[in-house]
């Protein structure tokens, strides 16, 4: 799909700036790089716009959500914001449904693939305009066990995330957020560490799995595989430092202003032949 043709080709700037957009988000939010990475990937370089370019992209974003998740995770455990005990069921839930997002990833192609990721982008930004700080004042204590209603919540969103994470080559992350702190009351810190700890487990199982589907992404995209995996790595340490040391409605504002003018921007793109057709139409 893609040969050695240099790092001066465009097409490895925007897959760098997208891996450094993924790395941010990794680290200020525990959002999966699939949010950042698949919808520019998709749009912008020519290597993704084929048949299986979207499941290409997914697979080097899940990837590069490896070692920048476990990078953000060894911080986060640093300032220990971490909780595993009311994390463990949805990590096995994921984990065993992974697998079968991938199969169906594949099957269903660009089309669905690709315009949900742009879509997904908006959305979290926006969700994140409108509400920063995803903290809340009745937070249980850190290492609390899971009630009833805690246990059932976890199967529900793990079962169900599991498979987004296989299918849209998504961590998981975003999700995993809101129902850690929505639903399952954890700080948000502690929230964002939980999740990147999944992550990196998920991300592995799912990259594993859709190259063994489809080994020409390793075989092939090996070069940009590389660059986006060193590039989200670096940025997800430093947006994680950075987490750890503002309040959480700074960096709330900064995660949603950085996905929502991304996400319009390729959406614009992506779409440009039937908006400039609906703009001749009325005008």
């Amino acid at each position: 799909m893609i040969t050695a043709v240099g790092f001066l080709d465009m097409e490895y700037v925007w897959c760098f700036l997208a891996a450094l957009g993924a790395g941010i988000g990794t680290g200020l939010a525990g959002l999966s790089a699939a949010t950042v990475m698949v919808p520019i990937m998709i749009v912008l370089c020519p290597t993704f716009a084929g048949e299986t370019g979207a499941y290409h992209a997914t697979a080097i974003a899940l990837a590069s959500d490896i070692l920048g998740s476990a990078f953000t995770t060894s911080i986060y455990i640093r300032h220990k914001n971490i909780d595993l005990k009311r994390g463990w069921i949805m990590l096995v839930c994921i984990i065993s449904m992974c697998i079968a997002g991938s199969f169906a990833a594949f099957a269903v192609g660009n089309v669905v693939l690709g315009g949900f990721s742009l879509f997904l982008c908006v959305g979290i930004g926006i969700r994140f305009l409108l509400k920063p700080d995803t903290s809340r004042e009745d937070t249980v204590s850190h290492g609390a066990g899971l009630d009833a209603k805690s246990l059932m919540i976890s199967l529900f969103f793990g079962l169900t995330i599991g498979f987004g994470t296989g299918f849209v080559g998504s961590g998981g992350g975003m999700m995993m957020l809101v129902v850690f702190t929505a639903f399952l009351r954890m700080d948000r810190r502690a929230a964002v560490g939980t999740s990147t700890f999944i992550m990196t487990f998920t991300a592995t199982i799912a990259f594993i799995s859709h190259s063994l589907i489809d080994p020409t992404i390793i075989l092939e995209d090996w070069p940009i595989l590389l660059l986006c995996i060193v590039t989200e790595s670096a940025a997800s340490i430093i947006s994680a430092r950075f987490a750890n040391r503002v309040n959480n409605r700074v960096v709330g504002l900064v995660t949603g202003v950085v996905l929502t003018v991304i996400g319009i921007v390729m959406l614009g793109i992506n779409y440009r032949t039937q908006i400039a057709s609906a703009f001749h139409m009325l005008f």
